[in-house]
């Protein structure tokens, strides 16, 4: 399989190797129906996302994945489950079939369809009713040797009123070549419980990012979502939180570092369905050098949401003249029952009275871009649970200064 590329693959090829790896029936017709897809359609209109250099021909299915799962394996006494998901497949298969591809719509594009069909290995995480999972989950994903592509994707099951906290990081060495990366998660958080879901991007030069993220929140559950963009060459993702459950809540803030000529695209959505749900989105984006960064946000309240309370920022700092950010902020409104609801901006360069003000106090101008940048994006990196992982992210954020 590693010496087909994109454009020797079938649909028969998809459903021999799904059958080849164990897999049952059902995921075996899954896949064959997303290849049908992508083979069949057009390529999105992104209009701000440069896929030019993704060569199909040069591009082709993984039988390997990277995967890496770091946890304290004393919760398995709870009943908490952290495990690949081919694994998981074998011990919680109707579990798994019954919430696999019903967060991230498969069939929505052609590369959400390449991510259905080619996804090979990723993390299931299920945390039982009233568990409590006290200690942080990490899973890290990266290249295999060799590999060009990788699709994983990662599964959670937060059942009635249990918690949890999940890493999830992509990184790799930089790519002498394009590659391409089309991850998906999908995390369901049941009612009464609590989320905390941490996505930290940062692969290496040369990786296509293209993503799927979603969380549905059940009634009264609540999430606190970080996401951090800070590598690859250029990313596209899409992400939703859906509060479905009357009382569900969302807190979701995120950092984005853009510099040389890298393109990084973020799409997330607030999407309101139950009635006196709240929600708070702030993202924080830098760019610099000649790279661009996009944040396209949108909160969408249905028609049958009521008693909305729900509000998305955006702001961005420019450390050159020519770097560009696009904050493309949006409301849709379908109901009259909105307790409160607005998005805003903010972008600009530095601030010369801030810098002026600190190196009359001592501070060289290079230490006060540091400090301003840093203290920027201070409730990203603080909300990391992992020491280890905040200082990598910040020495990462450091050397794009």
């Amino acid at each position: 399989m590693t010496n087909l590329t994109l454009k020797d693959t079938t649909a028969d090829v998809i459903v021999e190797r799904s059958r080849a790896a164990g897999e049952p029936g059902w995921l075996a017709e899954r896949r064959r129906d997303a290849w049908t897809l992508f083979a069949q359609s057009g390529p999105p209109q992104w209009r701000r996302t440069d896929l030019s250099g993704l060569v199909p021909d040069e591009l082709g299915p993984t039988d390997t994945t990277a995967v890496e799962l770091i946890w304290d394996t004393a919760l398995a006494a709870q009943g908490v489950v952290f495990r690949p998901i081919r694994q998981a497949l074998a011990s919680h298969e109707e579990l798994i079939k019954a919430y696999l591809d019903t967060a991230v719509a498969p069939l929505e594009h052609k590369f959400s369809a390449l991510r259905a069909a080619l996804w090979h290995d990723g993390v299931f995480l299920y945390v039982p009713k009233n568990v409590a999972a006290d200690t942080p989950l990490h899973v890290r994903y990266g290249l295999s040797a060799g590999e060009r592509t990788t699709f994983p994707r990662t599964l959670v099951i937060a059942e009635a009123n249990s918690s949890l906290t999940l890493i999830e990081e992509f990184t790799s060495a930089d790519q002498p070549a394009a590659a391409l990366a089309a991850p998906i998660s999908e995390i369901f958080a049941g009612p009464g419980s609590s989320v905390r879901f941490i996505s930290a991007q940062r692969w290496g030069e040369g990786v296509y990012h293209i993503g799927g993220q979603k969380i549905v929140l059940d009634q009264d559950a609540s999430a606190e979502w970080t996401s951090i963009a800070l590598g690859g060459k250029v990313q596209h993702i899409e992400a939703e939180a859906t509060l479905k459950g009357n009382g569900s809540r969302v807190n979701w803030i995120g950092a984005t570092f853009a510099n040389h000529s890298q393109v990084l695209v973020t799409a997330p959505w607030l999407r309101h369905i139950g009635h006196s749900a709240e929600s708070f989105m702030q993202f924080k984006t830098v760019v610099n050098d000649t790279s661009y960064s996009v944040f396209d946000g949108m909160i969408k309240i249905e028609h049958e949401s009521a008693a909305t309370s729900t509000r998305l920022e955006e702001h961005a700092l420019h450390l050159s003249p020519k770097a560009r950010n696009d904050s493309i902020p949006g409301l849709k409104i379908d109901t009259n029952s909105v307790l409160k609801g607005g998005h805003a901006s903010t972008s600009g360069d530095l601030d010369d009275e801030q810098l002026f003000y600190m190196q009359a106090r001592g501070i060289a101008k290079d230490e006060a871009r540091r400090m301003i940048v840093m203290g920027f994006f201070s409730p990203a990196l603080d909300s990391i649970p992992l020491e280890g992982l905040r200082g990598e992210l910040e020495a990462i954020i450091e050397g794009k200064i």
